[in-house]
């Protein structure tokens, strides 16, 4: 059983070390991910301080109002970076002329300038693909190959969340 008192001392060593390094890393947010034997995974945010202790023998996460106990036995931990990298659209007004406008039948935005770039974003921060603007300020993106879920269409100047 001394092997679990070793695992807990390393997850308890990794998790504070790491709380300066996160602060510091605006498009990324580490989690702790523990996945139990029956499958069941568990994520918990280091910016948030999750607290690890044992009792009867489990492992005992604490965040917050959350708490996850755990048997040690078949437990694995890993840690696991998610992109935050959606940054807030410029402010003011669009520069082609009236504000763009989204259609949801054809994916199409329309009052763009030239060259400006729509992206398209999942919840996670992932960017999941992008159009550019034509020279009439006219843009389309594809949401066919997406799977079903919610994400965000970004242009210079507004950000529209759209479920799909």
């Amino acid at each position: 059983m001394n092997y679990k008192r070793i695992i807990a001392a390393a997850l308890i060593s990794l998790l504070a070390p790491l709380s300066p390094l996160l602060s510091s890393r605006a498009m990324a947010q580490t989690y702790l991910v523990l996945t139990e034997a029956s499958g069941v995974v568990s994520r918990f945010a280091l910016t948030d301080s999750p607290v690890v202790t044992f009792a009867d023998g489990c492992l005992v996460v604490t965040c917050g109002e959350t708490t996850l106990t755990a048997s040690m036995t078949g437990l694995r931990s890993s840690f696991e970076d998610v992109s935050t990298a959606i940054s807030s659209p410029t402010a003011g007004k669009a520069t082609g002329g009236d504000a763009p406008t989204f259609s949801f039948a054809h994916s199409a935005f329309e009052g763009l300038k030239a060259g400006d770039t729509v992206d398209i974003y999942t919840l996670d921060g992932r960017k999941a693909g992008s159009a550019k603007a034509d020279g009439e300020g006219r843009a389309a993106i594809d949401l066919t190959p997406l799977g079903r879920g919610v994400y965000i269409l970004q242009t210079p100047t507004i950000r529209i969340k759209i479920k799909h």
